[in-house]
């Protein structure tokens, strides 16, 4: 029987090689992605999507009133449109969070000056009086064996971390357990390094909307380079307050929308983004732009009047920035549906031009993609990126860990990165025809992919996704962050 198996699977494999060659794209299918480019392109509505988004609604902490604002809005555009199923599915977060009065502190010894400091996402409000201790600086958080020895020295005191208590390009499942040992510590308070000129990268320690165990404040990174040279001399005291507002367990919102397949409504093609944002700007970047894609793209598909074979359902995950957990929950209540899910597009890194289709590990996507390609070469985003840098940093991932095929928005991030999380993440960063061009390539590519009488690319079994993470040297971090619930 072995070796009847393995002869028949050496005779059928080339054949089935050539049968998952993707077909050409139908004359049909380029004229309509013809007519939806430029609809997008002329007509679109994508800026000022993202105007509402960020000028009208605001900064979108997750289950925040401007969160709960900005999904009544998305349905509403999504019914305007005149799109089938539109609804909400909840997920729970532990508890929200938002700023109530500004942060205020001070180096008091070995001289005073005022900080530049800001309360960090999901940490508790100072004592009334505040918080008023002696700096010790962590000089790293990995391995953590060297954080667990540590311990005792950061007991009862302020730990300052700054990039450097990161290292080099360390790996997301074991930042995440390092941070998670570091916040059953007993610290005093935990200080955080922000951006240059004082400027404020709001992020959190924990996930899943779980409250830290202990006050956390980010400073400028010019005070953090004083407080570190001023340790090289002796001891630093530092006081500072501030006080959030802290709402208990809670559900908070994933908005949905459907344009039906003609042929195929059961397999289905998600285009998605994350509704939350951070607080300091209004997260026009991060992730207004994305929204504004998933809204533009349905608004011009369902226009043209001609939909797809399959199902594209549009959605708009909450709670990424702490965690991924509205796309996690999505994909886990979702399981039994994952067979019928054809692909799943991601845009989340800004509006700068794309150059194509992020492959997230999945290089058997790149033949997948191969006759798709040529009606992006004019838009300039024909390529792919093997690089798995961000296989778990956005709402993919939930998806593609259950071996279905995903793509992520290629963009260059240099500017994205410089701005997102902070004060300039505002809508006068967005330029108009940058944003259209990363509308046309997502709705050109969630069509073809739609419209074509093949299935896009391969379901990976358990074995398959385990292989597919060993090659992008990825299985480990997915090891840590499946125990840390963060992917399903």
């Amino acid at each position: 029987m072995r070796f009847t198996v393995t002869l028949l699977t050496a005779v059928l494999v080339p054949a089935c090689t050539l049968a998952q060659a993707p077909p050409p794209v139908s004359p049909e299918t380029r004229a309509a992605i013809t007519r939806l480019v430029g609809d997008i392109l002329v007509n679109g509505q994508a800026y000022d999507y993202d105007r509402q988004l960020s000028d009208t609604i605001g900064p979108r902490l997750t289950g925040s009133d401007n969160y709960n604002h900005a999904v009544e809005w998305a349905q509403q555009q999504f019914h305007s449109m005149g799109l089938a199923n539109v609804h909400t599915e909840s997920f729970p977060m532990a508890a929200l969070w938002e700023p109530e009065v500004p942060a205020s502190g001070q180096i008091l010894t070995p001289r005073v000056q005022n900080l530049h400091i800001f309360a960090y996402g999901w940490g508790p409000s100072t004592p009334d009086n505040g918080v008023n201790g002696k700096v010790v600086y962590l000089p790293t958080l990995l391995p953590i064996e060297k954080l667990d020895s540590a311990k005792v020295s950061l007991t009862g005191n302020i730990v300052l971390i700054d990039s450097s208590s990161f290292g080099e390009n360390p790996q997301i499942g074991n930042l995440l357990k390092a941070l998670t040992l570091l916040n059953t510590f007993k610290p005093l308070a935990v200080l955080f390094t922000g951006r240059a000129n004082g400027a404020e990268n709001a992020s959190s320690i924990t996930f899943g909307g779980a409250l830290s165990n202990f006050p956390i404040a980010q400073i400028g990174l010019e005070d953090s380079l004083l407080i570190k040279r001023l340790l090289d001399k002796g001891p630093v005291t530092v006081h500072f307050a501030f006080k959030n507002r802290i709402r208990p367990t809670t559900e908070v919102n994933n908005v949905i929308a459907e344009i039906p397949g003609r042929e195929e409504p059961n397999s289905i093609v998600i285009v998605g983004a994350h509704l939350d944002s951070w607080h300091p700007a209004t997260g026009a970047q991060d992730n207004g732009t994305g929204v504004a894609a998933v809204l533009e793209v349905a608004r011009a598909i369902k226009a043209l009047n001609q939909p797809p074979r399959r199902t594209l359902r549009f959605i708009l995950f909450g709670g990424e920035e702490q965690g991924l957990v509205g796309s996690t929950a999505y994909a886990k209540k979702h399981a039994a549906e994952m067979s019928n899910i054809d692909a799943v597009l991601i845009s989340d890194t800004g509006a700068q031009p794309a150059k194509g289709w992020y492959l997230m590990g999945r290089e058997d996507e790149k033949q997948a993609l191969t006759n798709i390609e040529p009606l992006l070469d004019g838009l300039g985003a024909g390529a792919t990126s093997p690089d798995t840098e961000f296989l778990f940093e956005t709402d993919h991932a939930g998806f593609d860990v259950q071996g279905v095929p995903t793509l992520v928005l290629w963009n260059g991030t240099d500017k994205y990165f410089r701005l997102h999380h902070g004060a300039a993440d505002s809508f006068d960063s967005v330029v108009q025809a940058d944003l259209n061009q990363t509308v046309a390539v997502t709705a050109a590519t969630a069509y073809a992919i739609a419209d074509s009488p093949q299935p896009f690319a391969p379901h990976l079994d358990t074995a398959g996704v385990q292989e597919m993470l060993k090659k992008a040297k990825e299985l480990d971090n997915y090891i840590a962050l499946k125990s840390l619930d963060w992917v399903p």
